[in-house]
């Protein structure tokens, strides 16, 4: 198949896919609050890793006394391959057939549809990999046609059961939230910025022991977000963020699971747990894409067109990526349920 550029450019469509992807995340809610994107233009990424909490202390000194040569935080430098995610869909003949009497804009409008299809499969794809990674400290991708998986070095106290799960009659959540709380500050050396939850988890919170409501006759009702979010923050603990966001796979962070994770940052920010990073393509670098310099790194997509019968075309969305942990040891997943 050829590039089909008589409709739209690569650099259009581009533009587009990227645009919609954007919009796609804002809508859906997306772990990109706390692995938020960053573009580089390499298919590797080189970075430190260790722990981002507390650093030595400095020494007080005397006038005309050079101050003490301090050590640096401990880490290690490292290197990831950032691995290939690429969906293709065609625009059927059919489809084409029945556009031909009509004007460019409505097959420009199929090819739209089309590539919005692709980037949400791809957008998904790389979601629950960011589940993943959070959930397990670790970037599992075990797939019948390639396998890898990079372990971030989270310490293993921070991957856990619950003692008394939050289904037992009598679990006291709260309590068990601040010795979480203490938990990981003890490994992290820095507070956490939010406590990540399904609705699953949140209803099992509010049925708690201490967390539902009594009513005058005698029966309870489980607490409402609001109120949880009042006695948890109360309680010295960061506030609840829900997250619910499902793919055709199922939940992207199974729902018996509660985070701890720094604050949520913008999708394009900057946060000390890690990235998710975006590579640049071969693709990228074809010159009949045209994509501008800079403008490399992320998801391009083409459309391209059977020169001989059946003139199937196919709208193809390609990138490199990969969620990582930089400080892994600034989250933490314990299942409650």
């Amino acid at each position: 198949m050829a590039l089909w550029t008589d409709i739209i450019t690569p650099a259009e469509l581009t533009g587009y896919a990227r645009s919609f992807q954007a919009d796609y995340e804002a809508r859906n809610g997306s772990l990109t609050a706390f692995l938020p994107n960053k573009d580089v233009t390499d298919t590797v990424v080189r970075f430190m890793m260790g722990d981002s909490g507390l650093v030595e202390e400095a020494r007080y000194r005397a006038f005309d006394a050079e101050p003490e040569v301090g050590r640096k935080r401990p880490g290690k430098r490292v290197v990831i391959e950032l691995p290939a995610v690429s969906q293709e869909i065609p625009v059927s003949e059919y489809q084409q057939l029945r556009a031909r009497n009509a004007s460019d804009e409505t097959l420009r409008n199929e090819i739209f549809k089309t590539t919005e299809q692709v980037v949400r499969a791809i957008s998904d794809r790389v979601e629950r990999t960011r589940g993943v990674v959070l959930n397990t400290g670790k970037a599992t991708i075990n797939q019948s046609n390639y396998i890898s998986d990079d372990d971030f070095g989270r310490d293993a106290a921070l991957t856990f059961t619950a003692p008394a799960l939050w289904s037992a009659a009598g679990t006291d959540a709260l309590g068990q939230l601040q010795t979480w709380l203490d938990l990981y500050v003890s490994k992290a050396g820095v507070q956490p910025g939010a406590i990540v939850m399904g609705n699953r988890a949140l209803r099992a919170l509010g049925a708690t022991s201490g967390m539902a409501t009594q009513l005058l006759n005698g029966a309870s009702r489980a607490a409402t977000l609001s109120e949880l979010q009042n006695t948890v923050q109360g309680a010295g603990l960061p506030p609840i963020h829900l997250y619910n966001r499902r793919t055709s796979a199922g939940l992207v962070l199974p729902d018996t699971q509660v985070l701890f994770l720094p604050a949520p940052v913008a999708p394009d920010g900057e946060s000390e747990l890690g990235a998710t990073f975006w590579g640049e393509t071969l693709t990228a670098l074809d010159p009949d894409y045209a994509i501008e310099d800079g403008e490399t790194p992320g998801i391009v997509t083409g459309v391209y067109r059977n020169e001989k019968p059946p003139m199937i075309a196919e709208v193809v969305g390609d990138s490199i990526n990969l969620p990582v942990l930089a400080n892994a040891n600034l989250s933490m997943s314990v299942k409650v349920l």
